[in-house]
């Protein structure tokens, strides 16, 4: 398939547009600056309609990942993710209309959910797409409403929708990639998997799925997670404290960090045949070995968050 790639200067396209090309498909690439690549490339922003327009014709589906996350709130006014998040997500499946093109896979976001995922002090929430969205910024919001674009255009003009739910996969440390994995983060070549998965898929009609790493604990030790972390993970991963202290890190920090909550993949793994690979337990072997080549911004320059 032709694939269209929107903020493909992204962490998304850094990882997505190879392995497109690894797996037949043909990636062009668009962003609204320029970016270095060996793939075709073609500049233009997703604001602009006529941009849009250009970009579409002759594609087979469109991943759509053009727009300012959680990560970009301190420096940017509720006005630039409505005009980059809802109204150039307007723009793509206007583009998709008009130009008949027939799948789009939508970057969302975890965030859609806000407040739908706070627990009691003593429990923990499981997230399931089932939950109500109740978004806590304007970011969850903007991407909520592109989840309710993308169910009206697939209801009306029958444009295949599958919307990803991301988990945290922009660059950081070591360690803290690692620990995230536990918490709602995901290996970008897992997220890559998801999307190729996603265009394989024609049955789908409007779907969202979270997309995340595969706990690695069960709901019966999950309080026991919120209760007394670092005694569940030694039991699971032996030395794994001593590991992260060697690396300068707080164990107790890490503990904290990102709140306590059971992210659930199973629908994006019985509907859409999602099998997250690079999961904590291939960290934990990774950090015992100290090696690094398992860490996906190992081998950074990259184009960009």
């Amino acid at each position: 398939m032709k694939v269209l790639v929107t903020g493909a200067g992204g962490n998304l396209g850094r990882v997505l547009a190879p392995a497109l090309a690894e797996n037949g498909h043909e990636p062009v690439l668009m962003d609204y600056r320029p970016i270095d690549t060996r793939y075709p490339f073609i500049q233009g922003d997703v604001t602009k309609k006529a941009d849009v327009l250009e970009a579409t014709q002759g594609v087979d589906a469109i991943v759509h990942a053009a727009a300012f996350h959680g990560i970009h709130l301190a420096k940017h006014p509720r006005d630039d993710y409505w005009n980059l998040n809802v109204s150039g997500t307007y723009n793509v499946y206007e583009a998709a209309r008009e130009n008949g093109v027939k799948k789009v896979l939508l970057c969302s976001t975890m965030g859609v959910y806000g407040k739908s995922i706070a627990a009691s002090e003593n429990s923990f929430a499981i997230v399931t797409e089932d939950l109500p969205l109740i978004p806590g910024d304007i970011y969850g919001q903007s991407k909520k409403m592109c989840e309710d674009l993308a169910r009206f255009y697939s209801d009306h003009d029958n444009i295949q929708t599958i919307a990803y739910r991301l988990g945290m996969f922009v660059p950081e440390n070591f360690i803290r990639y690692g620990f995230r994995l536990l918490k709602g983060g995901v290996d970008d070549r897992d997220v890559a998997q998801a999307f190729l998965l996603g265009l394989a898929n024609h049955s789908i009609t409007f779907e969202p799925f979270n997309i995340m790493a595969e706990v690695p604990f069960s709901k019966d030790e999950f309080p026991q997670w919120k209760q007394e972390p670092k005694a569940l993970w030694e039991r699971t991963f032996p030395g794994l404290s001593e590991l992260v202290e060697a690396r300068g890190e707080n164990p107790d920090e890490l503990a904290k960090m990102w709140g306590y909550v059971y992210w659930s993949i199973d629908k994006a793994k019985q509907r859409l045949g999602y099998e997250p690979k690079y999961n904590f337990p291939q960290f934990y072997e990774a950090l015992k070995q100290n090696n690094e080549s398992h860490y996906p911004y190992a081998d950074l320059p990259w184009w960009g968050v």
